[in-house]
């Protein structure tokens, strides 16, 4: 009898260590997208590395409580990509090459500083405080423009001004719980002005029979489609919904829009497309990937399912996979 006792003991504490399939995920995140050195490697995109890849893979550090991976991804972020002269990131790195653009991605110096905020409060490192602080004043100084009252960051430093005031900007760049967290230990009124003119933008940029953002838009008299770039909705645009899910921040009436797009998706074509041009609203005509799935079914407020996430081999598809489902997660304990 006490033998079986301890031997179920023994099977039950067993049971009890088994990672979950978040932790799973997480795991097969770092073997198959980060090098030994904490480079998160863009395997879509002929393996390079950018600032936002960084500020994925530290977001994704902390919130599985994993400090060791952490500090490698930031050491490398500091020494091959905070090389310009000031503290934000050069975004792009190619292997063998080194920096290719010194010129930054606003939504990765966004993501970065996010997560170092994290850092510092779960595991009360005032180094990462002191960094974050260092990234938001430049964001703060460099990246921002007005655009008809309106706080407007920009995708860039240099660039994205096509002529004086007409504007292109990307709206899924505007990190909403980011911002939120800004606004909370940051002092500066713009936190929550750049919070309000996103909301302003998402309202106001309906394009296409489902009233839908575009992944670029072009600031000028109006808001309009980007003149230089596709008039899709597409894989930049699924993380605006995201991210406003994430904040708390999605009004019921436009996440019916994007409801009402998947569901015509699905009765076209049988299946959800990830693409779909808004100027004569057609789809692009394959299935979307795990992770654009995934940011669906965290738009449809369903269960966001990690068990099959180890087969997931594109960078940016496991990536929306763990935003999406950490999204859910914090966005419930809220």
């Amino acid at each position: 009898m006490i033998r079986s006792l301890l031997l179920f003991f023994l099977l039950l504490s067993a049971c009890s260590k088994q990672p979950s399939p978040a932790q799973k995920s997480w795991q097969a995140f770092k073997q198959e997208f980060i090098s030994i050195e904490g480079r998160v490697i863009d395997n879509g995109n002929k393996g390079i590395s950018h600032s936002e890849g960084q500020g994925y893979g530290l977001l994704f550090a902390v919130y599985f409580n994993d400090q060791k991976t952490f500090a490698t991804l930031w050491d490398w972020s500091v020494t091959h990509l905070q090389t310009r002269n000031d503290y934000l990131f050069s975004w792009q790195y190619t292997p063998n090459q080194g920096v290719t653009d010194v010129n930054n991605a606003s939504d990765g110096d966004i993501l970065i500083a996010w997560a170092l905020l994290q850092a510092a409060q779960r595991w009360h490192n005032s180094s990462y405080q002191q960094a974050a602080n260092n990234i938001l004043r430049d964001i703060r100084n460099k990246l921002i423009k007005n655009w008809q009252g309106h706080k407007i960051i920009m995708p860039a430093e240099q660039g994205f001004i096509t002529q004086p005031g007409k504007l292109t900007i990307n709206l899924s760049y505007w990190v909403f719980p980011a911002l939120q967290e800004f606004a909370r230990v940051d002092k500066s009124p713009l936190w929550q002005k750049l919070i309000n003119s996103g909301l302003y933008l998402f309202n106001t940029a309906e394009f296409g029979q489902w009233q839908l953002p575009a992944d670029w838009l072009q600031l000028d008299d109006k808001i309009t489609l980007s003149s230089e770039r596709p008039p899709v909705f597409g894989y930049e645009a699924i993380r605006i919904p995201l991210y406003l899910s994430w904040a708390n921040l999605l009004p019921s009436e436009k996440r019916k829009q994007f409801l009402a797009y998947a569901q015509a998706s699905q009765n076209q074509l049988g299946y959800l497309s990830p693409k779909a041009n808004l100027l004569n609203n057609s789809f692009a005509e394959y299935p979307a990937n795990a992770g654009f799935i995934s940011t669906y079914q965290l738009i449809a407020q369903k269960p966001i399912g990690l068990a099959n996430i180890s087969q997931n081999k594109d960078y940016y598809s496991h990536s929306l996979e763990l935003l999406a489902f950490i999204a859910q997660q914090q966005s419930i304990a809220q």
